[in-house]
């Protein structure tokens, strides 16, 4: 594999850390054609991320993210679920709207992407591409998403798809569909085929905690969503293996860490994030009188912890 280029500098977690967490928005305009495979100018680099809920990616993946997009490189994100939180479709949108803002303002560009439906095998997802710059694209598969409350009490709809067998997840849609876990990996490495990246993210997969015991902002916890959607994406990796840069991510564990992204970085990625705010209603309801980020995502925009390299390349190995 050739040298990592500058933007994928990694920042380790330190052995202390590791050890305490046991390893450790616009509309979008409907247009009959939309360029769904990456462009062929991608400066090489062709990024592919795949978290669990809208805001995933700017919180724990970012600056990484936005870096790739400086650089001219092609973006795809991949969002499992509908991150509704019981309030339906309606909040589905919103959310699908706010993240749509915070890519756009990371490229520079106006807020206006072209959206379409994209036929991944037998499923369908929603496909937004940033119409002033094709190389962005954000995909959802709209999986079921209900909030459990303060303590996860339960499994989430993706979880139980991934650790019971014969479970299901449906889709948020007129129309839902139905995956299995099989068809959940099937989906995943397909996509990961299609796009030929040089970089697969996702989150961490590596919380042994059992779904039904992690809590919320318990030390070394994290969201269910987040843990499966790396167990299905970390197996999807192994059946679609290729010369890509695998990298995990820590996500709310790292409200535990100290900061380690500089003043500028810190900066940039609350910027990126204060747009994904402004137009989620869950956190601000436009930048007037927004004080976002506040509370564990002030943490958050403050630290980005990928998990040890050495634990990445497995597929890339194949």
């Amino acid at each position: 594999m050739p040298p990592l280029s500058a933007y994928r500098l990694l920042r380790t977690i330190s052995l202390p850390a590791l050890l305490a967490v046991g390893i450790l928005h616009a509309a979008a305009q409907a247009s009959p054609t939309v360029p769904t495979s990456p462009q062929p100018d991608c400066n090489g680099i062709r990024d592919l991320a795949f978290v669990a809920h809208m805001d995933d990616d700017l919180l724990f993946m970012n600056p990484d993210i936005d870096e790739a997009i400086q650089a001219g490189g092609c973006v795809r994100t991949v969002y499992l679920t509908a991150s509704e939180r019981n309030e339906g479709a309606d909040y589905m949108r919103n959310r699908e709207s706010a993240v749509r803002a915070a890519y756009a303002f990371m490229a520079g560009l106006p807020d206006d992407w072209i959206a379409d439906t994209v036929q991944v095998g037998a499923y369908r997802l929603a496909g937004f591409t940033l119409r002033a710059n094709p190389r962005i694209q954000l995909w959802h598969m709209r999986l079921t998403d209900p909030w459990l409350g303060k303590g996860w009490g339960s499994l989430t709809p993706l979880s139980r798809a991934e650790s019971i067998p014969g479970h299901t997840v449906e889709t948020l849609e007129e129309q839902p569909q139905s995956y299995t876990r099989a068809s959940l990996i099937d989906t995943l490495a397909s996509i990961i085929r299609d796009y030929d990246p040089t970089t697969v993210r996702r989150m961490d997969d590596t919380i042994a905690i059992a779904y039904t015991e992690l809590c919320w902002r318990c030390p070394g916890h994290d969201h269910p969503d987040h843990i499966a959607s790396a167990r299905l994406t970390r197996e999807a990796m192994m059946i679609a293996p290729g010369v890509y840069d695998g990298i995990g991510y820590v996500a709310y564990p790292t409200q535990e860490y100290a900061s380690n992204l500089s003043q500028a970085q810190i900066t940039r990625k609350t910027e990126v994030f204060r747009r994904y705010a402004w137009v989620d209603y869950r956190y601000c309801r436009g930048p007037e009188n927004c004080h976002q980020p506040v509370g564990p995502s002030e943490s958050w925009v403050r630290s980005t912890y990928q998990l040890p390299r050495n634990d990445q390349n497995i597929a890339a190995r194949q």
